[in-house]
């Protein structure tokens, strides 16, 4: 059994409600395809695969994939909008995510969005997602509108998120300084893994761990770099005779560095079993970013991976099951 815990879906009447914003982002219709411009040198097209289902459900046969985890495919999130339209909007796209559960039993599970115009209204959006639409938890962006993660308007509704035991998937965003980053390979390649790791460390620093023991974090692309740079972020992290700034946490950081968890998007299998090494199987769940980058890697990479049939079943299922309480869901055929 396979479940994707990382692939997309977008609400169309969005992506057209961008149309003809004065500032970035925006959206413009080219050749009957919708262009989402994200930022100076990054475009991202409204692609057949991520808007009609039929055509996604193709692709997971051909994948293999019995179960998609849908949540909405944009590097940023209706926060863009701000205050109560914003809200709104997140509303419109949890609705438009429902009915496609709907309509497709067995096959999609979703993520919600969340707006952040108003943190109460947030809060109630997310229990609306819960409780109303069935939703098995959320996509938040590393950075929303150029304000950190860890800023104080956000974390309420992360917290309230975890109170419920509802897993985030924490999605990379156009990072707010990105000199040097002026083409969509830099964003992608560069700009991305940075800000989620980034935003991710600035989490765990802020002591939302401390105050949310129970917080599920998916961070996608395999944790940025975070597994790559776990020993540097430890070190650098503890207090010493040149730094001797301690952080004001309940333990080092490395004890929540092993917390989180990671998709397996990334195409290299040294990278995959870097990350293995570094965070265990137990902490790892199967994504391919569909229909974005290398599908046809994903389980191929985790197949060369060098590890026992029960981690890879973990991988590719059982940590999925577990996190979004999936074990009772039943499956299309």
């Amino acid at each position: 059994m396979r479940i994707d815990i990382h692939t997309h879906f977008q609400c169309l009447d969005f992506v057209k409600h961008l149309q003809g914003r004065s500032t970035l982002p925006n959206s413009v219709l080219d050749g009957g395809t919708y262009i989402i411009q994200c930022a100076a040198g990054l475009n991202v097209p409204a692609l057949p695969k991520i808007i009609d289902m039929e055509k996604k459900l193709r692709d997971m046969e051909d994948m293999k994939i019995d179960i998609a985890v849908l949540s909405h495919g944009i590097p940023f999130g209706p926060d863009v909008l701000s205050g109560r339209e914003a809200d709104e909007w997140a509303a419109r796209i949890n609705d438009d995510l429902a009915r496609i559960i709907d309509r497709y039993p067995g096959k999609f599970v979703g993520l919600g969005s969340i707006g952040f115009g108003d943190c109460e209204r947030s809060i109630t959006e997310v229990d609306r997602c819960v409780k109303e639409l069935g939703f098995r938890g959320f996509q938040i962006f590393s950075n929303l509108c150029n304000r950190l993660r860890d800023s104080s308007e956000f974390i309420p509704v992360l917290r309230h998120i975890g109170m419920l035991g509802m897993p985030i998937h924490l999605h990379p965003a156009i990072p707010p300084n990105y000199v040097g980053l002026n083409t969509a390979s830099l964003f992608l390649s560069l700009g991305f893994p940075f800000d989620n790791s980034l935003n991710t460390v600035r989490l765990i620093q802020s002591g939302l761990f401390d105050e949310t023991l129970d917080l599920k974090l998916i961070v996608a692309h395999i944790g940025g770099v975070i597994p790559y740079l776990s020993g540097r972020i430890e070190t650098f992290a503890a207090p010493s005779q040149t730094f001797p700034d301690a952080l004001r946490l309940m333990y080092p950081i490395d004890h929540y560095l092993r917390q989180l968890y990671v998709d397996t998007v990334c195409y290299r299998i040294e990278a995959l079993e870097c990350c293995y090494k570094v965070m265990g199987a137990k902490h790892m769940l199967y994504g391919t970013d569909h229909p974005f980058g290398r599908t046809d890697v994903a389980a191929e990479l985790i197949e060369q991976l060098s590890c026992p049939g029960s981690d890879r079943e973990l991988i590719y299922h059982g940590n999925a099951e577990r996190l979004l309480n999936l074990k009772e869901m039943p499956v299309a055929v």
